[in-house]
């Protein structure tokens, strides 16, 4: 009997019957390997805002009659905030701009959008933008009391409204810088993520971090993880010395009180102070007393200046002024009679604060508004926030050019200034 012969391929089985090809389905796997944007989203992920913002519109106004009667929407707005910003509210800009804002190239751009009752003739106020026009460049305008330069934009149309802002700026100016702007705040978030999509060049050229006080569960423990305890224990000390001098206590500016009485003693106390012996007090000859004291009793008026009073013997030996914004507060000037320097009494009236703070239900943060070398104050607030300075083009090559060229001059002038000093 024969044996037939076989390959080892022919014990195989055979190949299955070839099906038509199916149609490939879209897979999002290949944009993200390549970090391409995916279709109808930005680069954060988000539906495109641009739909949104062709809704909005812009206008400016460079007569601060015609922008204080707008307090009532201007009120809200910064009420609805994402980020707050009470030196860009009606209270503290519109004293600003009155004695401040001088005749150079300054307007405030407002971005509206229709009322979310949609009724004709109705409009909803999403964003404002001080803006300074100077150097051939646009910056939000800081004056010297202005320690934050956020914008006021409406939460739930933030994105939009700061889209429809980038899409009017490109026709005013070729770069925009930005100063003391919080390096992490929502509003850099959402600038970032447009820069980038618009391919707008951008450049961080300082930063630098100051104390915030952030809320703990108590107050003693925020002073605590703040201060070691030999620390305290000297503060405790300088307390009850102080108290044996006379009726020590802390007061608080309440509903119902002259705020002017207490400014007036604000004055006097920083008057006699080194300020005072500088020339740089408020209230020295050339001072901006009539400014603060305007700003402040508007404050007083919307429940937005809280002051705080260390005093002996009923007479104040320090007093410090807060500004109320959202869910925070910001530290805006404090003095103390030197006098008593060896029993610190600015720093004890600082610990009152740290407590009122922690018994305020309504109060999570407060900034201090200080220089990044306030050694008290750093001591005493164990948090950071990092302030950023930072410029970017609207567009245009010119724009581009001038952003790449800023790290260069700010190089040349450090050198500059280290060759002076050397031969000087």
């Amino acid at each position: 009997m024969a044996i037939e012969s076989r390959t080892p391929e022919q014990f195989l089985p055979p190949p299955p019957p070839e099906r038509a090809p199916r149609p490939k389905a879209f897979s999002d796997e290949a944009l993200i390997l390549v970090d391409a944007p995916v279709p109808g989203l930005d680069l954060s992920g988000q539906a495109r805002p641009r739909d949104e913002a062709s809704e909005l519109w812009i206008e400016t106004i460079s007569d601060w009659s015609q922008l204080a009667e707008l307090d009532a929407e201007w009120t809200e707005l910064a009420a609805a905030a994402v980020e707050p910003n009470a030196f860009y509210e009606p209270w503290m800009l519109l004293p600003a701009l009155r004695a401040f804002a001088g005749k150079g190239e300054l307007e405030v751009a407002l971005v509206f959008g229709p009322h979310p009752s949609r009724a004709k003739g109705k409009r909803q106020l999403c964003g404002l933008f001080p803006i300074h026009f100077h150097r051939g460049r646009a910056e939000l305008w800081r004056h010297r009391y202005c320690y934050l330069t956020t914008p006021l934009l409406r939460r739930g149309s933030a994105r939009p409204a700061l889209t429809r802002f980038l899409d009017w700026i490109p026709s005013r100016t070729p770069m925009v810088r930005l100063e003391n702007v919080p390096g992490d705040g929502e509003f850099r978030l959402l600038l970032v993520d447009e820069l980038l999509r618009r391919s707008w060049p951008s450049v961080v050229t300082g930063a630098y971090t100051r104390a915030v006080l952030r809320r703990a569960p108590t107050a003693e423990a925020f002073l605590e993880r703040a201060l070691p305890g030999k620390r305290r224990k000297e503060l405790r000390r300088q307390r009850a010395r102080l108290g044996e001098l006379g009726q020590l206590e802390t007061v608080e500016l309440q509903p119902g009180d002259d705020p002017r009485l207490w400014l007036a003693s604000f004055h006097e106390l920083e008057a006699c102070g080194w300020k005072g012996r500088d020339g740089v007090a408020s209230s020295s000859p050339g001072g901006d007393q009539s400014f603060i004291d305007e700003m402040a009793l508007l404050a007083a008026g919307r429940g937005r200046l809280q002051m705080m009073a260390l005093r002996l013997d009923g007479k104040p030996i320090a007093i410090k002024m807060n500004l109320l914004g959202g869910t925070g507060a910001f530290a805006f000037k404090i003095a103390f009679d030197e006098s008593f320097a060896r029993f610190s009494p600015g720093v004890q009236l600082e610990l009152d604060n740290v407590r009122r703070v922690h018994e305020a239900p309504d109060l999570l943060w407060m900034d201090s508004c200080a220089a990044p070398n306030r050694f008290m104050i750093n001591h005493l607030w164990p948090d950071r926030r990092e302030m950023q300075t930072l410029f970017f083009s609207t567009g245009s090559a010119r724009g581009g050019l001038a952003v790449a060229l800023v790290p260069l001059l700010q190089l040349c002038r450090a050198q500059l200034s280290r060759l002076r000093k050397r031969f000087s």
